[in-house]
């Protein structure tokens, strides 16, 4: 086995010292992760379901909803205009978008109203009551457990696991996110929280 030379001692921190840092910059990059969403809650998404109502018009008068989900390509399609692209924008501008196909060139005036339909959350384990939570705007891990009836008496609360839509998973220490806010981290449509049972 031969010896360590002048030259590799010198490098050899150099080389400790950069795979520090790469190690530092992994973490860093894996904790702010799990505060990006994968989408825009804000935004309709491809897979959403949503109910399109036209009024105004007397041909149109008593006409039910039309539902629509929007397809792979982004996009649904109506009677007349055809395919418009939905995903990826508010529904306020998919109901303008709709509105100036439509107006004038079908209808003197026509009222637009975009419904999509309920998106979920779930929490699961040692809450008290397990249950599909509708997501209705901004919410945290802590609020949504509380939103499933907080946590039983056997609940460890130091190591909840939460799963984005995407696959991605990370654990949430809640005991210290209750007296540090930063760490309760967000949750979006499609999340999972599983509080698992602790060791007595």
């Amino acid at each position: 086995m031969r010896g360590v030379s002048m030259k590799e001692w010198l490098v050899l921190p150099a080389l400790l010292a950069a795979a520090m840092l790469t190690c530092a910059a992994e973490t860093a990059t894996n904790a702010v992760s799990t505060n990006v969403p994968p989408q825009n809650p804000d935004l309709l998404q491809k897979g959403d379901t949503i109910k399109i109502t036209l009024s105004g018009p007397r041909d149109l008068e008593g006409q039910q909803p039309i539902q629509q989900t929007i397809k792979e390509d982004g996009t649904i399609t109506l009677e007349l205009i055809g395919s418009i692209v939905a995903a990826g924008k508010k529904k306020g501008d998919l109901e303008k978008e709709i509105h100036s196909k439509y107006v004038p060139k079908y209808y003197k005036h026509l009222t637009v109203v975009v419904t999509p339909d309920s998106r979920f959350y779930f929490v699961d384990g040692y809450v008290k009551n397990p249950s599909r939570q509708v997501y209705l705007g901004e919410t945290t891990v802590l609020k949504a457990i509380a939103s499933a009836g907080g946590f039983t008496d056997y609940a460890k609360k130091s190591k909840v696991k939460v799963t984005r839509a995407s696959g991605e998973t990370f654990i949430i220490d809640c005991d210290k996110a209750l007296k540090n806010p930063q760490l309760d981290k967000p949750i979006y449509p499609g999340d999972k929280i599983y509080v698992p049972m602790r060791v007595f």
